[in-house]
């Protein structure tokens, strides 16, 4: 591609034309003008990376399972408004008798916006690679690496992205089915996979059903796989109900409900999933210059007689806790509480959070111990940060610290049930290159993930795993 003709370093002003010169490559193209008639270069022009995506999405089907399954609806507008149905109209009282008047059923239809988010990453090549032979062409080995990078970055926000937490994440399955209206979530309360049984995925199948869903395949992180094939190891000896089925090839067989759906637990677009992550161990990472600070202080208050309090005789005891600053750049080092809170059943734990406004803070990590156990904090919840002084939390004991959760979702309907909004495809944006022998690009990805209708899918939530509490 050609750039402006001209040059500059970054110690000596830039010349007016130079930067009418740029203005001109920068925008022309735009506006249908021929490029060929230019003397001081063409428009820095968005490469379209579909062909790449394509063959990135071949050689990488196994780590993104959900994104590189999602259909893509193309969106106009950084702002995409649509309706969604939430019921086509009561049924309950239709008859008449011959000739009588009929009833109106109006369809009930909310509107909801789905906000754009972008994700990134800037890459570059110097220009001694490009003159050598090396195992691969440096600009399309580049190209490849950020591809995966940003799709993965989507796989990871497809699950966990959280638009209250981090303003520049788009909501993620677990976060738009917890803030819809009548969410389907079963609370195992810290309990196995193991000691529910097969009856688990009954009830979660019929939670859905009972509302017009149909569950037919569900995502859990890996370290939930071993508990899940332990449940249907005489499913997989006798191969109930599956037709030449093969289990070296085609991995767990799915389940059949007791109302009648098959949810499939393995495969290309089921299953476990490399970037659906359990509640762990938090540490700092990310950019540390622009990451977050850590928190200035952290301060716990025990309180009685609480209502809606999930703290119960087996929950009474001693709990520290910890809390870690966050924002797009980063996670900061966390802050102890001060002390341990003893907290009595039907209680709470009041956490009070003062920031470190030194950077940008958008919303906390919050780490709770094992009950009478301080030898190791866990995820508990995640909050946005408030707007005051200080931010608030109440410790009900709703969200288990060390605890995984696992996604159901029904797929076919007729209208779609989630997909992926995208206002830009997968595509390179090209760098100036100021002052160095190198190409610098961006890889960019312009979309969100659209949940159309919540009520369809389910969540089992606060599950034990090994490893965790």
């Amino acid at each position: 591609m050609g750039f402006f003709d001209g040059t500059s370093t970054q110690n000596d002003p830039v010349e007016q034309g130079q930067v009418d010169a740029l203005n001109k490559a920068l925008t022309t193209g735009h506006y249908e003008t021929d490029s060929a008639t230019f003397v001081n270069g063409r428009a820095m022009i968005p490469e379209n990376l579909e062909s790449t995506m394509i063959s990135v999405v071949a050689a990488t089907k196994e780590d993104c399972k959900v994104f590189n399954s999602l259909k893509t609806t193309n969106v106009k507008s950084t702002v995409h408004e649509k309706n969604r149905r939430k019921s086509h109209g009561d049924y309950r009282f239709l008859t008449v008798p011959e000739g009588g008047s009929s009833t109106m059923t109006d369809q009930e239809i909310e509107r909801v916006i789905y906000l754009q988010k972008f994700i990134q990453t800037k890459r570059s090549i110097t220009y001694q690679m490009e003159q050598v032979d090396t195992f691969e062409p440096a600009y399309a080995s580049e190209k490849i690496a950020g591809v995966e990078t940003v799709s993965k970055a989507a796989e990871y926000n497809i699950f966990h992205g959280d638009s209250k937490v981090i303003d520049t994440e788009f909501d993620g399955f677990l976060a738009a089915i917890k803030r819809s209206d009548k969410p389907n979530i079963v609370d195992l309360r810290g309990d196995t996979i193991g000691s529910r049984g097969e009856g688990l995925f009954d009830d979660v199948a019929q939670k859905v059903w009972e509302r017009h869903g149909d569950i037919q395949k569900t995502y859990f992180p890996s370290v939930l796989a071993r508990d899940i094939k332990e449940l249907f190891t005489d499913r997989i000896r006798y191969e109930v109900g599956v037709k030449n089925f093969s289990f070296t090839q085609e991995g767990l067989p799915p389940y059949f409900t007791a109302i009648g759906s098959n949810i499939k637990f393995t495969g290309a677009d089921a299953g476990p999933d490399k970037f659906y992550k359990v509640k762990g161990e938090v540490a700092a990472a990310g950019d540390p210059v622009k990451r977050p600070e850590t928190p200035a202080n952290v301060t716990l208050a025990a309180n009685t007689g609480v209502m809606g309090s999930l703290f119960g005789d087996n929950d009474a005891g001693d709990y520290i806790y910890q809390v870690f600053a966050v924002n797009a750049k980063g996670i900061s080092e966390g802050r102890m509480a001060a002390g341990i809170v003893t907290v009595v059943k039907g209680g709470s734990v009041t956490i009070t959070i003062t920031p470190n406004n030194a950077k940008p803070v958008s919303g906390y990590i919050i780490c709770r111990s094992k009950k009478n156990d301080t030898s190791k904090l866990m995820e508990m919840v995640q909050i946005p940060a408030g707007t005051g002084a200080t931010t608030v939390h109440a410790d009900l004991n709703k969200d288990l610290p060390g605890t995984a959760s696992m996604l159901f979702l029904t797929e076919h309907k007729i209208r779609p049930i989630y997909e992926f909004g995208q206002l830009l495809p997968v595509s390179t944006y090209p760098l100036y290159p100021t002052d160095a022998a190198e190409r610098p690009f961006l890889v960019i990805l312009f979309g969100a993930l659209e949940l159309n209708v919540p009520e369809f899918c389910a969540l089992v939530d606060n599950i034990h795993y090994q490893g965790g509490f």
